[in-house]
């Protein structure tokens, strides 16, 4: 079930836990086989009351720079990184977003990845509820990506220490609030990973400092 709550409800601060936020940064999409999304950079779209997606926009240039597109951020705790890194390379932490409202309010809000049992694409959803957000990665290269720590394709089920680079990153046809094109993940490995919705298509998400 989803809820649409008014921002006040939601307002939460950062946890002390997230304290660490790295400079403002960019999410642009890579794509083998689509050059319309090859390039282009996410933005937060409306979803409900405090709630995003990420859909991709336009691309970068001399008329439209980077930074007038959706700014993110990666929290991290102090117990996880070294606050003098400033490449926040295979650190897990957060993606935030800076959510305006009322022309000159903030809310921080964080990305989760909201799941339906009946299906296996997952919509990553910002809010203001830090305490539910999805804990991601990025490579020295910049691409997003989230931690396998679990395998259960083997019998029995082991905790997996490899900690491989799982990157089920799609655009699809969404329904959450509204009928977009949003940015998707995949639920499971990515080599027994194919997305139920047939409007996917796969690509890579990487970071881009403003």
């Amino acid at each position: 079930m989803m809820f649409y709550l008014t921002l006040a409800a939601l307002a939460v601060a950062s946890t002390a836990q997230n304290d660490l936020r790295s400079k403002d940064f960019a999410l642009q999409l890579s794509s083998t086989t689509n050059e319309t999304l090859n390039g282009s950079l996410l933005y937060a779209c409306h979803e409900g009351a405090a709630t995003e997606s990420l859909c991709p926009g336009g691309k970068p240039s001399d008329e439209e720079p980077l930074q007038l597109y959706a700014m993110f951020h990666f929290n991290t705790s102090t117990s996880s990184a070294n606050p003098n890194d400033t490449k926040w390379d295979n650190i897990g932490g957060i993606l935030g977003y800076d959510l305006p409202y009322n022309h000159d309010q903030i809310q921080p809000s964080a990305m989760f990845l909201y799941i339906q049992p009946t299906s296996n694409v997952a919509l990553p959803i910002i809010t203001p509820a830090e305490s539910s957000s999805t804990s991601v990665f990025f490579e020295e290269c910049g691409s997003m990506y989230i931690k396998q720590y679990y395998d259960d394709t083997t019998i029995p089920p082991y905790a997996n220490t490899s900690e491989a680079h799982i990157k089920n990153w799609y655009i699809c046809d969404t329904y959450y609030g509204y009928h977009y094109r949003t940015l998707a993940w995949v639920v499971g490995l990515d080599s027994h990973s194919t997305p139920q919705n047939p409007t996917c298509e796969k690509v890579d998400v990487k970071r881009v400092y403003a």
